[in-house]
């Protein structure tokens, strides 16, 4: 045994260009079976993430069964306590709506009292959340009632911003007074003839839809009138507060008295006015009930929601735990469990798949499972087909070897285990390193695409996948080592050793015409094809691999090109990393103060910007529209009845120009009693838009004085101190406001614009803004690092992957034309010292053996380069151009090019090997 491990690591020694392409075949499968499951099990756990982070971390939407419960608390109980049930989230809401449609415009709303200040809505919700926030996603977060970050409530209740505008603060105890009331729109109130007037103006009657006097309207005048109700008309078009309608024949309902703790403060999510709703979310142990106030007010619409997400116990079969809560909930399983329509649950599918917890979960979402298998499949079947091919021309060269090893008394067994032995060796040395590459290439391509702003991607090295990549490549390097050594350790006749090939079948020999005659040109493409046909399946794995490895260069190059193309075109990169909207300071007055904490470090974003942007509608009382209309705008715009807010911050003030198109510094504009209003250099379309492309500017910038100016107010009674006017970059129409004093014009809701100063502070500025989202206020975050300073990190990191594949790929094709080149030559020794000897010169060989690897390889590029473009055209179908061919012709050359030239280095070792045919024919000859 030992003698035979020391004739094996002989010929591992001695045959070093032999076990440099073998090792070198076995190291590439190995790298490239592990990367397919490195990348799939990475892939696993991003998907994981993301689903963790979007959609929650719960199970089962069991909500349907505390619905149909006779005692819902009792349910929720028996859910919260079940031995099945792990962790579970509970939401019960009520909601209290005071919407009345009347012909006679009356309305319906709530009044809020704690005895000193009174807040009017329409609307109260009361949500009492019990359990595990932290099962909630995204998703679950926005679909509650208001914007809740888990990791940061406490027990307690949480009320809306606007009582903390009232003074209160956490900890404080309140008492509100809530009653209903209706009333009908005072007609005889000057604002509401105002009003009326401008109704008229704009839409030639003063009648709104569904009003008495809208249908007395003619056809025509129907038509042109405001097609929503006179009470939608105040409150979203003239921006009026409940509150500030007036209202005759007002009738009270009865009152309700709620005293709480404040434990912290939120704010509606999406509601555009503060005054729309009022919404409380309980975390307490005590619930927060509105049914008192529904039985004291039976005619107002009371509707109530119980929410009940669960997680069951990983120790449980899914389906059983089911049954069992099911059943111990009071219903029958038999005749009510799969009756969808009253009590459905609805499963988090992607976590149960990702789990492995549910059948029918994983078979949804085999679509996603069959292509990664197939991928895998398909790598394992080219891994085999380069090993074995590897393996049979190794032990094609040394059957010379082997015959004389079997007549000086081996043993089928022991010849064998010559050539497993050497599998054994690559198995401990060439399998390990090709899967730490993979595994630290796979590595480093998911840190780069975290890093470009993508938070779900994670690597991940699951030892299971890791077991699959190294199970599948030591099967398919040891059953290639076996056909091999069986093919070895059989009886080998002289002839079959001295011609290094296996034995074929006997051909009928067919009379053909001779072709001697024939120009050595003519030959030697016969005698090339003749080659190339006597070892087709060499020739084939070969050609495939590398055709593969085209394939993807030519399919990626032209993807690559038109997205390039597209994005230039699109112009889709942004000029910022992070978007944050509805940002409510704490400190009004200093609503810069506590972002400075957090965004102020110029090392880590290279630009902060605060701005705001809001519409208020103009008093018609005072002529204030006129004012605007005749000596504001540009060009004059006739009703022009509302004019925007543009809040802006020192550092976008002087990134305009405004210092020096005024002359007026931002400091002695901060503290000036007046403000500037604009008209945009790009014309009345343009809106300040940071996701729109800079549009074209069609007028000249320009400031003029207006010294004392004008005095304008809106329906709100605030007053604008116009001191000039000018035309600039910023907003259209609109008062421009320094954000120091944006409280003084009732200005509490701001937009936060962030730029990250490179990729090194990445991680730090998403800590910062996730510290920022956590102990502050604001109702949406967009991060979009991705398609800003990420996006060169990310374009990056997606090319570290594919030329993973690409080369890799291309590489065992390579390597496979020199394996298969080289042993051709070597089998064909004493075919080519005949040739050799009648005549042909030395030149002549080497271009016989240079034609053979330029057919394998231009084979390869031909085909290679037509799947390559078929898969682009299928990528682009929907949008095909003639300009998305333009590339086409130009990667297709350079593909052939590459290609050739890698033929050319590929037949280097054999050429060499050339020598020894002719020694051996000048031996002959003398």
């Amino acid at each position: 045994m030992k003698h035979l491990i020391a004739l094996s690591m002989k010929y591992i020694r001695r045959q070093r260009l032999r076990t440099v392409l073998t090792f070198m075949c076995i190291t590439l499968s190995a790298f490239i079976l592990t990367t397919i499951c490195a990348y799939g099990s990475s892939l696993y756990t991003t998907l994981y993430n993301e689903t963790i982070m979007d959609n929650g971390s719960w199970e089962v939407d069991i909500s349907s069964w505390v619905e149909q419960a006779k005692d819902k608390t009792k349910a929720e109980d028996i859910i919260a306590h079940h031995a099945v049930v792990d962790d579970y989230i509970c939401t019960d809401s009520g909601f209290i709506n005071t919407t009345i449609y009347s012909a006679d415009n009356k309305v319906g709303l709530l009044e809020l009292s704690d005895g000193k200040n009174t807040i009017v809505c329409n609307n109260l919700t009361v949500s009492n959340l019990s359990g595990n926030t932290e099962l909630l996603g995204k998703y679950d977060q926005n679909s509650i009632t208001s914007v809740i970050n888990p990791s940061s409530l406490k027990n307690g209740i949480f009320v809306p911003h606007s009582l903390k505008d009232m003074g209160y603060s956490e900890g404080d105890t309140i008492t509100l007074t809530v009653r209903p009331f209706t009333g009908t729109i005072d007609e005889d109130s000057d604002i509401i003839k105002q009003v009326r007037a401008e109704l008229k103006d704009r839409y030639g009657t003063e009648y709104c839809k569904g009003e008495e006097g809208y249908e007395k309207l003619t056809k025509e005048e129907r038509k042109k009138a405001f097609r929503d109700s006179f009470s939608f008309y105040l409150h979203s078009k003239k921006r009026m507060a409940f509150g500030n309608i007036p209202y005759t024949d007002i009738q009270y309902g009865t009152p309700v008295e709620y005293s709480f703790r404040i434990a912290g403060f939120i704010a509606p999510n999406g509601i555009v006015f503060d005054d729309d709703s009022f919404i409380i979310v309980n975390t307490g142990s005590e619930k927060l009930s509105l049914n008192d106030f529904h039985e004291k007010n039976p005619d107002i619409i009371f509707n109530t929601t119980h929410d009940m997400k669960i997680r069951l116990t990983d120790s449980c079969d899914y389906d059983e735990a089911l049954k069992m809560l099911f059943t111990d909930l009071g219903y029958n399983y038999d005749t009510d469990y799969l009756d969808e329509y009253e009590y459905p649950h609805h499963e988090n599918s992607m976590l149960l798949a990702l789990e492995l917890k549910s059948p029918y979960a994983i078979a949804s979402k085999m679509v996603m499972i069959v292509p990664m298998l197939l991928v895998l499949l398909i790598a394992w079947f080219i891994a085999r087909f380069v090993i074995d091919n590897t393996f049979e021309m190794a032990v094609q060269e040394r059957s010379t070897h082997f015959a004389a090893m079997r007549i000086m008394g081996a043993s089928k067994t022991q010849v064998a285990f010559v050539v497993l032995n050497e599998a054994l060796f690559y198995c401990f040395t060439a399998v390990p390193l090709g899967m730490i590459l993979a595994v630290l290439i796979c590595k480093a391509c998911f840190t780069a695409l975290k890093k470009s702003g993508l938070p779900y991607f994670e690597f991940s090295a699951k030892p299971a996948f890791l077991i699959l990549a190294a199970f599948l490549t030591i099967i398919a390097l040891f059953i290639s080592a076996y056909t091999s050594a069986m093919w070895a350790s059989r009886k080998l006749s002289p002839a079959e050793a001295l011609n290094f090939g296996k034995p074929r079948s006997k051909k009928k020999l067919r009379k053909r015409k001779s072709k001697l005659n024939l120009s050595f040109r003519q030959f030697l493409r016969r005698y090339t094809k003749k080659n190339i046909k006597a070892s087709k399946s060499r020739f084939v794995v070969a050609t495939i691999t590398m055709a593969l490895g085209v394939t993807m260069f030519t399919a990626t190059s032209l993807i690559g090109t038109y997205l390039y193309r597209e994005i230039k075109k699109e112009d889709i990169i942004f000029d910022f990393d992070y978007y944050m909207e509805g940002y409510v300071s704490s400190e009004p007055d200093k609503p810069l103060e506590e972002t400075d904490k957090y965004f102020g470090d110029k090392e880590i974003f290279s630009k902060y910007k605060i701005t705001a942007l809001d519409f208020v509608m103009l008093s018609t009382v005072d002529g204030s529209d006129k004012v605007v209309t005749e000596k504001l705008t540009r060009p004059p715009k006739k009703g022009a009845s509302a004019v925007r807010l543009c809040v802006i911050g020192e550092a976008e003030y002087n990134e305009k120009g405004i210092d020096n198109l005024t002359g007026i510094s931002y400091e002695e504009y901060r503290k000036n009693d007046g403000v500037l209003y604009n008209n945009s250099v790009y014309g009345d379309g343009y809106f300040t838009d940071e996701f729109a492309t800079p549009p074209k500017e069609i007028f000249d910038e320009s400031y003029t004085d207006l010294k004392k100016g004008f005095t304008i107010t809106d329906y709100n009674g605030t007053a604008y101190q116009i001191i000039g006017k000018m035309s600039s970059k910023l907003a259209d129409n609109a008062i421009i406001i320094p954000i120091e004093k944006a409280s003084e014009y009732g200005v509490n809701s701001f937009d936060i614009i962030l730029k990250v100063s490179d990729s090194k502070h990445y991680e730090q500025a998403k800590a910062n803004v996730e510290e920022f989202k956590k102990n502050c206020f604001c109702t949406d975050l967009n991060e979009l690092y991705m398609s800003c300073t990420g996006f060169t990190s990310f374009v990056s990191a997606i090319i570290k992957i594919v030329l993973t594949f690409l080369v890799s790929i291309w590489l065992v094709g390579i390597l496979s034309m020199i394996n298969s080149v080289n042993t051709s030559v070597l089998n064909r020794s004493r075919e080519l010292m005949m040739l050799r000897s009648v005549g042909m010169s030395r030149n002549q060989l080497r271009k016989s053996v240079m034609q053979e690897t330029v057919m394998f390889s231009a084979t390869a590029a031909i085909s290679g380069t037509i799947l390559g473009i078929g898969i682009y055209m299928l990528c682009i179908m929907s949008e095909m151009k003639l300009s998305d061919f333009f590339a086409v012709p130009a990667v297709a050359a350079i593909a052939l090019t590459l290609n050739i030239i890698i033929s050319l280095i590929a037949a280097i070792p054999a050429v060499r090997n050339l020598n020894r045919v002719e020694s051996i024919a000048q031996a002959a000859n003398s």
